[in-house]
């Protein structure tokens, strides 16, 4: 635009000298070739223009139509705003407008190329001149113009810095300081440093946090490590407190089939199913209810008494028997010594007197017999002998 601008005023100037037959001047003109379209000054022809709002007003969260959170509902609604102000402002002089978002706040950035035709010496010459526009050559009327057009939206102008100035200047105060400014390739080269910083940041924060989480992770595996150990220990205390009480209820079964013997209360049978613990007929029914409660807490416990005090109570039994049976042969065999003695003695009496004691001798070998177990009377032989000795 700027060099067809150039070249279209350089054709114009060249026609003009060359119709006022100045060739000197336009052999130099044609020399020095086209100029550029604006006077040198120290902020240069074009404007550049920013529209945002604090960066606050852009997160706040909208609803739709539908009640449906809307992200973007205010940018829509600011940028709509924005293209229809610098339109009514500035109109086919904005040549480039667009929304950055690759920035910390949502803003338009749009440039200004103020286009104007002049007569310079009888020539029509486009120049840029940005004090064509009342907004660009009064900034705070700029201010107080966006600050209406945004009202909509509830934004409100920002602060009036440069009246604040005056003012307290007129007032012979000290004026507020001034907000620095930043040229936009300074700005720009600030944030691209920034970024990197950020990025190189946000790396290291996300490196610390990975290992973080690995020894999170270490930290979890050890602690569940920890309590399966401890889960298998309480576990194994458990057993072994289960165990406990299972030999103790066994032992106090063991103890309870052994008291109940002893007192006389139970008895054990012997038969073609195994032992059998009986009831005796004169036991005491307290001391069996009790006795019974206690052994029925093992039945481990209880077949383990039967087993033992079964075997004990055979031998006791056995030894019994033998002992009483012994006892018998020795008192049978003294008898039988007296009796022979008798004999001897009746030899010596009368005959009457023999007589009755061989009476009282036949009454009392019958007994013996009896006691002896063999129950036969004395044969023939032996009462023949008997009565030859009487």
């Amino acid at each position: 635009m700027i060099e067809d601008m150039k070249a279209d005023n350089f054709a114009d100037e060249l026609e003009t000298l060359t119709k006022r037959r100045r060739k000197s001047q336009l052999k130099a003109r044609m020399v020095e070739g086209p100029r550029d379209p604006w006077r040198a000054t120290r902020h240069g022809p074009l404007r550049e223009v920013i529209l945002t709002a604090n960066r606050s007003w852009f997160d706040e969260m909208e609803a739709d139509e539908d009640g449906f959170v809307d992200f973007y509902k205010r940018e829509r609604g600011f940028e709509a705003l924005a293209k229809a102000w610098l339109l009514d402002n500035f109109g086919d002089d904005v040549v480039h407008a667009r929304a950055d978002l690759d920035e910390t706040t949502y803003h338009i950035h749009a440039v200004i190329v103020p286009k104007v035709q002049v007569d310079l010496n009888g020539t029509k010459r486009w120049m840029l001149q940005p004090s064509k526009h009342p907004l660009i050559k009064d900034y705070e009327a700029a201010q107080d113009s966006v600050g209406e057009h945004f009202a909509p939206l509830g934004l409100v102008r920002g602060e009036r810095r440069a009246e604040a100035v005056r003012v307290a200047r007129q007032a012979g105060e000290e004026p507020p300081s001034y907000r620095q400014h930043v040229r936009t390739v300074d700005w720009r080269k600030a944030e691209d440093t920034r970024i990197v910083e950020t990025k190189k940041a946000l790396e290291q924060r996300e490196t610390a946090l990975t290992e973080r989480e690995a020894d999170l992770a270490a930290k979890q595996d050890d602690v569940g490590r920890r309590e399966g150990i401890s889960t298998e220990r309480e576990k194994a205390a458990e057993d072994r407190s289960r165990a406990a009480v299972e030999k103790e209820q066994e032992a106090e079964a063991v103890l309870a089939v052994g008291q109940g013997i002893a007192a006389g209360a139970f008895d054990i049978e012997d038969g073609g199913g195994g032992s059998t613990l009986v009831d005796a007929p004169t036991a005491n029914p307290k001391l069996v209810a009790k006795l019974r409660a206690r052994i029925s807490q093992s039945p481990l416990g209880r077949r383990r008494a039967l087993h033992v005090f079964s075997k004990a109570l055979a031998r006791v039994r056995k030894q019994a028997h033998d002992e009483a049976a012994a006892q018998v042969a020795r008192d049978t065999n003294e008898i039988k010594r007296a009796d022979e003695t008798i004999v001897e003695i009746a030899a010596t009496l009368p005959r009457a007197e023999r007589h009755r004691l061989a009476e009282i001798r036949r009454s009392l070998t019958a007994r013996i017999m009896v006691l002896s177990g063999r129950g036969d009377t004395p044969k023939n032989g032996q009462k023949a002998a008997e009565e030859r000795r009487e």
